[in-house]
């Protein structure tokens, strides 16, 4: 007979996390399956086999309770197949296939391989923004298709409106990891429940956010010298706004690698589409000031040093910019998305036609930049930043 126990594998160093494995013993051997799971020692319970939950700081809790379903999950499918073979080294084997397959980052990188090999390389790219998003709502726990369902599904969504996500993004998440669903389904790999019956998927006409360029001049040169975490959040929005409206998560999210000669280069979260942005000298002077600021993994001052602590980060510049919009007697308040808006709508304007805008914010879909038919010299893209910006 074979037994499954869950043990913890301590780390060498002192202090940091251990790593969560399943033994399997029967018939003079044993066996041990990895698992990607880590934790600290005291927040394992050694008698129990268990994660001691409560034992944890309470902000560690829900990761924790991700970490412990994902165990039952896997004991289950241990389980089953124990059920059928008592071969160990078979059962380790199939163990490790389904494990691979039916998760959600597994199987969607598969989805999306296929995809880049039929030359349809900006679905692969819509299709793995969405799981990253999904994946940073769940602290980056993995998922089998079997744990999807609408309550889940629905407090993503209200996790994403909390973040300030706008509605028609949502939207474009929860299509595209549907997608990912529908195909799991097609190939068997769970059965249809329909987990995203009770969230947005449509279309919403876009709230306008912009501000004029009277707002802008007005916040780039307000005293801000004795609030200094003010100060920060406004630079970056001004930064945000001089990078042809970058979204917040792609400056929190830049390193030193992405300054290329004259020129950020980076990867779109949202979408996974490559950018180049001129460094203009005013993005160049809001970088210089904050680089003696920064951790030494991130370009700015706005990740700790892992990078895990994005949506804390987010939320506290979107109380910065409410502090300001007040100081400001503004009707509404600022929020980090405002920047990216406010340069579309001061791009068109200016007389920049649509097809640059959308071009320069790296929009990638019709419906939301209408339409554009080829690719433009990204010199044109840049003399129209320039144009902008140097009349603000």
């Amino acid at each position: 007979m074979i037994t499954i126990k869950v043990k913890l594998r301590e780390s060498t160093i002192k202090r940091n996390k251990g790593t969560i494995y399943y033994l399997l013993t029967g018939n003079k051997e044993y066996r041990e399956i990895a698992t990607p799971n880590k934790i600290y020692p005291y927040e394992w319970d050694e008698k129990r086999s268990l994660i001691a939950i409560s034992n944890a700081e309470y902000q560690r809790r829900h990761e924790l309770q991700l970490i412990e379903n994902s165990i039952i999950r896997d004991i289950r499918h241990l389980q089953h197949i124990l059920a059928n073979e008592n071969n160990i080294d078979l059962i380790v084997k199939h163990f490790k296939k389904i494990q691979g397959e039916s998760l959600l980052s597994a199987f969607s990188s598969s989805v999306a391989n296929d995809l880049y090999a039929k030359n349809q390389s900006r679905t692969a790219k819509s299709y793995m923004a969405s799981v990253r998003s999904f994946l940073r709502f769940r602290n980056g726990v993995d998922i089998s298709f079997e744990e999807l369902n609408t309550q889940l599904i629905m407090d993503y969504e209200r996790y994403l409106k909390k973040q300030q996500v706008c509605n028609n993004t949502i939207s474009f998440y929860m299509r595209n990891l549907r997608a990912i669903y529908n195909r799991a389904v097609e190939e068997s790999y769970t059965e249809q429940k329909y987990p995203f019956k009770k969230v947005f998927v449509g279309n919403d006409k876009t709230i306008k956010r912009a501000i004029d360029e009277d707002v802008i001049s007005r916040l780039k040169t307000l005293d801000l010298s004795s609030k200094p975490q003010l100060a920060l959040s406004r630079d970056m929005f001004m930064l945000s706004f001089y990078a042809r409206g970058m979204a917040f998560i792609d400056l929190a999210y830049l390193t030193k690698e992405n300054i290329q000669g004259e020129y950020i280069i980076y990867q779109r979260h949202k979408t996974g589409q490559k950018l180049s942005i001129k460094l203009e000298t005013c993005i160049k002077v809001i970088i210089e000031k904050y680089s003696h600021h920064s951790n030494g993994t991130f370009l700015l001052p706005i990740l700790s040093e892992n990078g895990q602590n994005y949506d804390s980060a987010l939320r506290l510049h979107n109380i910065h910019l409410k502090k300001i919009s007040g100081f400001m007697g503004l009707p509404k308040p600022l929020t980090s998305y405002v920047a990216r808006h406010s340069w579309a709508t001061l791009a068109k304007k200016k007389g920049i036609s649509m097809q640059i805008i959308s071009e320069g914010m790296g929009h990638n879909s019709e419906k939301t930049t209408r339409i554009y038919l080829s690719s433009l010299d990204r010199y044109v893209i840049d003399d129209a930043n320039a144009k902008l910006i140097s009349e603000i």
